[in-house]
């Protein structure tokens, strides 16, 4: 008797726990992301990202799929003069751990975010930020036109000071924020386990657990779309997407976004400082062929597509014209003299050689394989590598060509993509580009609030770069995000900043 009740208790917990893990796993949504950083703590480089991604971190205010501001910790803002902002913070925010997410507690994450970011191009002129009830003020020294757009930036998310201060190094990996979602495990590898925040302000979701893993690989994420294994995933490539169309127990949305795909030029190589190489380059290259028929974008004008305020949409700089390649290159002495076919600098052939990452996909790849053929034409000879190690070249300047993907104005201005990419010295110049007028230009953009002045100057910038070759701009992206029809509340964010947030749902069977 006693065996057989041991017998049925183990059964009846069996069947519990079965019952357990089906009940888990239905209100589990799988979704993929392709990066991810060594952690995720929001003042470092753009690892923040991650969290506003993933519907974890939310900042004061935030820009919507639309590209507006949108309230998020802050109800709402006002600006009674040019220096000074006051927002005011919702009433009964908690942070994920309980604790309130007050005025006082918004003023500290940002005077913690401003003290140890890595970013300059996160730093506010702020003479005072000060916290009474749940009015939050922020002061600036000067006019400072966009200190909403860097608040939205995932630098500024509201985080838990208090816990950042009691467990440092966890908190890199853990941070405790006010999104819909928090973190419970952090892989730099595979990706993170969140669970539902149970002291969410917003709304009560019915989604328990995301599993967010980290597939970098576009093909990886397709079939793992069409097997059932994710729920949502982005970045699908255009062959895959054809591909998914079939499928009816996915959906797809496609749209602009404002991703930029280029190839930086590394400004140390002696070679690359000649004007006429670089205009030669641009002459001899099908670049708009390759946005359209390798990239399925739409061929870049610049580093801001037309939907932005300071975004270029007219003529090129440089059109195909193989025979005026030529001539630059002639004037430029930079000639065939043994009639080998390949040109010469300094007594010896020129050989480019261009460089992308791996998980940039074929398109890159096969992006340098046709500039290889087009640059052939003219004498020059180049070089295509696809690698792992991809920021270790970068870093040690190992290129001539480095192929990279911006977000060019994530907060819809135009600085942020010309200072870190372009300006002198900045951390994200990794061709080295030196340019006085650019860094004067900037200068301007630094103290300018007005916003048309500083939508004019964004032009200006960007044409500096188009007219100088400073890189390569090949394409816009046509972003996309493919999501099963068993969740909800999807949207396609322009900004590539977010994936999903608090309308995440899942469908009722």
């Amino acid at each position: 008797m006693k065996t057989a009740l041991v017998l049925l208790t183990t059964i009846l917990a069996l069947v519990a726990t079965i019952s357990h893990a089906a009940t888990d796993q239905k209100q589990t949504v799988n979704m993929a992301i392709f990066w991810l950083d060594a952690d995720i703590e929001p003042t470092s480089d753009w690892h923040g990202w991650t969290l506003t991604r993933c519907g974890i971190g939310e900042n004061l205010l935030q820009i919507d799929e639309n590209l507006k501001f949108k309230p998020v910790i802050a109800e709402k803002w006002e600006q009674p003069d040019p220096l000074t902002t006051i927002f005011t913070i919702r009433q009964g925010i908690k942070f994920q751990n309980g604790r309130p997410a007050d005025a006082a507690a918004c003023k500290a994450s940002i005077e913690r975010a401003l003290k140890i970011t890595d970013r300059k191009d996160a730093q506010l002129p702020i003479a005072s930020i000060s916290a009474v009830g749940n009015r939050l003020t922020i002061k600036t020294s000067r006019p400072f036109a966009t200190l909403n757009n860097v608040l939205a930036d995932p630098v500024f998310i509201i985080v838990d000071t208090q816990a950042a201060a009691e467990n440092p190094h966890s908190f890199k990996f853990k941070p405790i924020t006010t999104g819909a979602f928090m973190v419970e495990s952090f892989s730099p590898e595979t990706g993170m386990i969140l669970k539902k925040n149970p002291y969410y302000w917003k709304r009560q979701l019915n989604v328990e657990t995301v599993n967010v893993k980290y597939i970098s690989d576009a093909s990886t994420r397709t079939m793992a779309l069409q097997s059932g294994e994710l729920d949502f995933a982005t970045q699908i490539s255009p062959a895959d997407l054809k591909v998914l169309s079939s499928n009816d127990k996915v959906h797809i949305i496609e749209g602009p976004n404002l991703r930029v795909f280029t190839s930086r030029i590394n400004f140390a190589h002696p070679w690359m400082k000649i004007k006429e190489l670089r205009q030669a380059i641009r002459y001899a290259i099908h670049k708009d062929i390759y946005a359209e028929k390798i990239a399925n974008g739409i061929p870049a004008r610049g580093p801001f597509n037309s939907m932005l305020p300071f975004g270029h949409d007219g003529q090129d700089s440089y059109h195909y014209d193989a025979e005026k390649a030529k001539q630059l290159l002639d004037q430029a002495g930079i000639v065939d003299t043994d009639h080998d076919g390949l040109r010469e600098y300094q007594g010896k052939n020129i050989t480019l050689k261009y460089i992308c990452m791996t998980n940039h996909g074929a398109r890159a790849r096969n992006i340098g394989i046709a500039m290889q053929s087009d640059l052939k034409k003219v004498g020059i000879a180049m070089e295509v590598q696809q690698q792992e190690n991809f920021a270790e070249a970068a870093q040690k300047g190992d290129f001539d060509f480095l192929f990279e993907r911006w977000t060019s104005a994530p907060t819809l201005d135009p600085q942020y993509f010309l200072e870190s990419g372009f300006k002198t010295g900045a951390r994200g110049n990794r061709g080295r580009y030196s340019n006085q007028e650019l860094d004067q230009l900037l200068e301007q953009l630094t103290s300018v609030s007005n916003r048309a002045q500083r939508n004019e100057l964004g032009r200006k910038g960007a044409q500096i770069l188009m007219d100088d070759v400073a890189s390569l701009f090949f394409f816009y992206e046509k972003g996309n995000v493919v999501h099963s029809k068993r969740i909800s509340g999807i949207h396609k964010f322009i900004s590539d900043i977010y994936y999903i947030d608090d309308r995440l749902e899942l469908v009722n069977d």
